[in-house]
This record gives C-alpha cells, structure tokens and sequence, in this order.
C-alpha cells in the first residue's frame, strides 16, 4: 500500500515505480570502468607493496672473516658462511640482468651438496663477486 502521507486514502494507487537503470547508464559504465581499472591497480599496489618489503628486508654483509644473509621483518633468519668453508663462487647473469646491469651469486660450501648462500639480483655483481673472492682468498 501506499504511504498516506503521499498518497491519501482517497486516492488509489495504480502503479509504482522507480526510473530506469538505463536512465543512468553513463554513470553505471563510469563505475565499472572505475572496478575493472581499480583492482588491477590495487593488485598491482599490493605487489609492489609486498617486493619492496621482501627487497628491504634483505641484507647480505661481506665481512673479512664471513659472508651473512639476513632475511625477515618482524622474524629474522641469518646465514652466514666462514671463508675457509667456500668451495666455490659463482655469477649468472641473463641478458636482461646484464642490460639492467644486476646479478646473482652462488656460494658453494663444504660439507653441502648445493648452493649455501644465493644473492639474487644485486647491483654491480661482477664486483661484488670480485671483492668476496679477494677476502676468500685473503683467508686461506
């Protein structure tokens, strides 16, 4: 029924009814465009978000005596390896790493069937490969 206060009850309601949704289509497609573009762009926040944490809370330290890989933000996980135990020091670089002038390092220790510390994606890697085999050596 109707509400009294528009329609008396004199009078009887024949029909009710609200303007279309195409009537205000424009805005509609304004929204959806807004959602289509609006989730991409806080998925693609989130990841960047999440990289950067990752890339920051990551710190690899070459000392004379050993070289440390720290990992986490709240929680920290640190290895570290002494000189005399590097059996091997490697560098990959793939083409594109090479045209954005980044690398990854591989150290091989003894008493361990793979690779003990990986530094991926690091500035200048021929050099710090360089300065790491200079205090490995230096050790022996």
């Amino acid at each position: 029924m109707a509400d009294e206060t528009v329609v008396p009850k004199t009078e009887k309601e024949l029909l009710k009814f609200h303007p279309s949704r195409l009537n205000w289509w424009f805005w509609y497609l304004v929204a959806a465009l807004c959602i289509i573009t609006l989730i991409p762009l806080l998925i693609g926040l989130i990841v960047i978000i999440y990289i950067e944490l990752r890339r920051s809370s990551t710190t690899y330290t070459v000392t004379d005596r050993r070289l440390v890989k720290e990992v986490g933000i709240m929680g920290k996980s640190t290895t570290s390896t002494i000189y005399k135990q590097i059996t091997d020091i490697h560098m990959r670089q793939s083409f594109i790493q090479q045209l954005l002038g980044i690398g990854t390092i591989g150290i091989n220790t003894a008493g361990t069937s793979g690779i003990e510390i990986m530094i991926r994606g690091i500035a200048n890697a021929p050099q710090i490969k360089k300065t790491i085999e200079d205090a490995w050596s230096e050790s022996k």
